[in-house]
């Protein structure tokens, strides 16, 4: 039985074949399917992902990502509002793991905005892209951008609110 890869359905490219954001792979939360799981993480290893980043609090689906053939990390991320040791983890393993061939995909459960945050520090740091630019990115990707993870930035949350707003 082949496996049909499928794109998941809330995913940022912060950087193009090297990093992304997305929902958990088969959904968040009660959404969550295995056959959806195991779709979104085969368009996930064609796309050259080889390291899956869990901040979810619970430790679901890490073997699932083994069994795909994928590397994973699991840094647990209670509340956005106080993730800024969980932040800085991340980005020294960011910092690491994108000098490596292949890509890295940072995932929630079904709430996005602390993997927006670790992407748009990630362009900050690297490339010194504004945040608020880049939190407006991975909104119109489909991820949520809240007030918490435009603090946890530094960034104006009704202005990044306002601009999504716009474009819907």
């Amino acid at each position: 039985m082949s496996i049909v890869a499928v794109e998941p359905k809330r995913i940022w490219w912060a950087r193009p074949r090297k990093l992304c954001a997305l929902e958990r792979p088969g959904g968040g939360g009660r959404s969550h399917r295995s056959e959806r799981r195991v779709a979104e993480l085969a368009w996930l290893k064609e796309r050259g992902v080889r390291l899956l980043v869990s901040t979810m609090a619970s430790r679901h689906n890490l073997s699932d990502y083994e069994a795909a053939g994928l590397e994973w990390h699991h840094v647990p991320v209670p509340s956005t509002a106080t993730a800024a040791d969980q932040l800085n983890e991340l980005l020294s393993l960011l910092r690491r793991e994108l000098r490596r061939s292949g890509a890295v995909a940072v995932h929630g459960n079904y709430r996005t905005d602390f993997v927006a945050v670790v992407c748009a520090a990630h362009l900050h740091e690297l490339r010194g892209t504004n945040p608020a630019e880049s939190l407006f990115a991975a909104g119109q990707a489909g991820l949520h951008v809240t007030p918490e993870a435009c603090a946890l930035l530094g960034v104006d949350a009704a202005a990044v609110e306002a601009r999504l707003e716009e474009g819907r």
